[in-house]
């Protein structure tokens, strides 16, 4: 959002929550996600990510990881089918209760709410991804109880530090399917 000052940025934003417009955010690692952005703060933008016509789960991405946003005669389209087909059905309550004003009241909201999250982050010790349930929080960072692919939690949870996450993700099927099957 170079081409953008703060506060046009934050008026293009707010202007996207409130027509519920479908959009393409693009991230600094070129990565993107579709769907339809419900609440921003100083910090976090929260998006409901989208898949196949489907509302997919919650993303919070960092201000700093966000390169652009995009609303283009395409998304215009995406947006008519999703009205359409009624398609458009937010979880008020997730949106109400996740707090987005900084990264320990966030993840204290996703944990109080019981969902499992997935975060993406540039920590080294760990692999970009940890998915699982949040065991603890502190002003610094974030400790998830790490399962595989396999369903077998691992022994070592993940310490994950605030200043390396670039993505948090919960609420979406895959977590919330995958975590009746942990052993």
């Amino acid at each position: 959002m170079a081409d953008l000052s703060e506060k046009e940025f934050r008026q293009l934003i707010r202007k996207h929550i409130d027509k519920v417009n479908f959009v393409k955010v693009v991230l600094k690692d070129d990565s993107s996600i579709f769907g339809f952005i419900v609440k921003s703060s100083n910090e976090f933008l929260m998006i409901e990510e989208t898949y196949d016509f489907s509302l997919a789960g919650t993303k919070i991405v960092p201000y700093k990881n966000i390169r652009s946003i995009r609303h283009n005669k395409f998304d215009k389209v995406s947006k008519m089918i999703f009205s359409e087909e009624g398609l458009i059905k937010f979880n008020q309550k997730v949106i109400d209760k996740t707090s987005l004003k900084d990264f320990e009241s966030l993840f204290r909201s996703i944990k109080k709410q019981n969902f499992h999250c997935i975060i993406e982050s540039r920590e080294k010790k760990i692999g970009y991804f940890s998915i699982g349930e949040i065991l603890d929080i502190n002003e610094k960072s974030v400790i998830i109880q790490n399962y595989d692919t396999t369903g077998k939690i691992l022994k070592k949870p993940d310490k994950i530090s605030f200043k390396n996450i670039e993505l948090i993700n919960f609420n979406d099927n895959y977590s919330k399917t995958f975590r009746k099957y942990l052993k």
